[in-house]
């Protein structure tokens, strides 16, 4: 009975403990740094367990993807494993063989002897590409005559593609441009596995089922999917790929238009589903001179530069331009003289080896941009110099911004407690351009320090500039009261002198005079008091905002 309850704690213990393992920081060539569980490291594989959507799951790289791999003690494992590798080759090159018996065979062995009385596992036959198995017999062994094996068959990589989705299309178009898709993979390859998306249960969204086949070991993924253009009478076939090349999935998407009339007549004409296979995969198309489309334009009024979002500027109006894109695209028309700005755009379908004509007719436009940011409250800067606590901020959001210039600009986003961000954007021809800007917080001691000092110093700054603007006010207040005392004591002095004239009567009139001259030179005085202080409190203003702001 005590045997029965042991093994039962065993068998609970182990269903319900953590995978052994121990912790490590790895990183990748690619740069790509994670935390994971070691489980072993073998031959040229390394195994890492982690857990995906709440499943312990183990992942075996090739040791080659491999910068380091260190433990929690600082040891980088993958130079320890590499040099014990080193150190087991050279003892097993130098050792003579001898005859074994009974014996399990390592996957670190050079050479495999078997023996009729040992067991060699599958893991160690395929442990190294160069590893020979000789026969020997108990008799012979000192002399074993070695035969070459071999090499064993490069496993494939699991491919799946997620057949092709619509709304609005015939379903026996859909399935056929599936056909056509899993038709050249395997051509390319690969040998897909073909599923819909109602086969994996609880995901509505391309991102889960990639989890989810990823999980099943699924290394090469694509999703198709056709959207209808009913303005055109087109239909778009975007195709998505994720291949795990390591733990993190490299994306690529292509898209290609067809024609909803002669879809699979114009999806096979100049190697356009090829093409677009190719494109996902990240490889080189396959480039034809029919691939190239030409594109004429005029405007009226002429002389107008005609540019994309991409390309600030390509020609001047009236020109034809080349392009390659097999997709729709925009092209906007500007002409500008001091400020006044005229301008227009349209959307071109390439009609690849055939020529679009396109008219524009050019209208005035005041082209505005507007910031809005999460939170709001953001000064906006120029991006053309570094930011000072001298630079004044253009705008502060959601404040809108008059744009002059056509084509790329940039601005940076600053505010406090925030991470500065940068934003590249094209300006176009057009009323209003909308930006969104969600700002990343602060978190990183250095950076909060800095941006602390240079708030402070560009409240010190503002605190300097109220200071000289306040001094200038009030020096010139207080010149203004010493002129105004100047001209009373000019008034007084002149009475003074009529009061000085041989002959004058003392009567009435000259006591008013007398009177008239005190009040003069009173008011002079008052005038000239107060202008002095008014001057000294000034220069105070001034010298103490000059050291404010420097």
């Amino acid at each position: 009975m005590k045997k029965i309850f042991l093994l039962l704690a065993f068998a609970l213990t182990a269903a319900f403990a953590d995978p052994e393992g121990i912790f490590v920081d790895v990183e990748l060539l690619s740069g790509t740094r994670q935390r994971a569980k070691l489980m072993g490291i073998e031959n040229d594989t390394v195994s890492l367990g982690g857990y995906i959507q709440n499943k312990f799951t183990i992942v075996k790289i090739a040791k080659k993807q491999f910068k380091r791999i260190v433990d929690e003690k600082g040891n980088d494992l993958l130079a320890t494993s590499s040099s014990a590798a080193k150190h087991s080759t050279a003892s097993s090159s130098s050792a003579k063989p001898a005859p074994i018996s009974s014996a399990a065979i390592s996957s670190s062995s050079q050479k495999i002897v078997p023996v009729s009385s040992s067991s060699i596992t599958s893991s160690a036959a395929s442990s190294s590409s160069s590893a020979k198995v000789a026969p020997v017999s108990s008799s012979s062994a000192e002399k074993p005559v070695e035969k070459p094996v071999a090499k064993p068959a490069t496993k494939p990589v699991k491919t799946v593609l997620v057949a092709y989705n619509a709304e609005g299309v015939e379903q026996s178009v859909v399935d056929q441009f599936t056909g056509l898709t899993a038709r050249l993979l395997m051509e390319s390859g690969e040998h897909p596995q073909v599923i819909r998306k109602s086969d994996i249960k609880n995901c509505n969204d391309n991102i889960c089922m990639q989890n989810q086949l990823a999980a099943y070991g699924f290394r090469s993924i694509y999703f198709g999917e056709i959207v209808p253009n009913i303005k055109t009478d087109s239909l778009t076939l975007n195709l998505t790929h994720a291949f795990y090349e390591d733990s993190l999935p490299m994306l690529h998407r292509s898209s290609v238009n067809v024609s909803r009339t002669a879809a699979f007549s114009d999806a096979i004409t100049n190697n356009k589903l090829k093409n677009q296979l190719l494109d996902a995969q990240g490889k080189e198309t396959i480039k034809t001179k029919k691939n190239r489309a030409y594109i004429h334009i005029e405007t009226d009024p002429d002389g107008a530069t005609i540019s994309r979002s991409e390309k600030d500027a390509i020609c001047k109006s009236p020109c034809t331009f080349i392009t390659s894109d097999t997709t729709r695209f925009t092209v906007y028309a500007y002409w500008n003289v001091d400020r006044h700005l005229w301008g227009a755009s349209t959307s071109i379908m390439p009609l690849p080896g055939d020529t679009v004509h396109v008219a524009l007719k050019l209208k005035r436009v005041a082209p505005e941009i507007r910031i809005l940011t999460s939170p709001e409250g953001a000064n906006v800067y120029k991006a053309s110099a570094p930011i000072t606590k001298r630079s004044k901020a253009i705008a502060k959001t959601p404040e809108k911004i008059p744009a002059y210039n056509m084509g790329t600009d940039s601005l940076i986003i600053r505010k406090a407690g925030y991470r500065d961000t940068l934003i590249n954007f094209f300006v176009a021809p057009v009323s209003q351009i909308d930006l969104s800007i969600d700002l990343e917080k602060l978190t990183n001691f250095d950076e909060i320090e800095k941006q602390n000092k240079w708030l402070h110093d560009k409240k010190m700054q503002t605190i300097g500039e109220a200071f000289i603007g306040g001094s200038a006010g009030t020096m010139l207040i207080g010149a203004l009261l010493m002129y105004f005392a100047h001209l009373d004591y000019n008034d007084a002095d002149d009475i003074k002198k009529e009061l000085k004239i041989p002959g004058a009567v003392k009567g009435e009139n000259y006591q008013n005079k007398v009177k008239e001259n005190k009040k003069l030179v009173n008011q002079g005085d008052n005038k000239a008091i107060a202008g002095s202080i008014l001057l000294g409190t000034g220069a105070a203003l001034l010298g103490v905002g000059l050291y404010f702001y420097f």
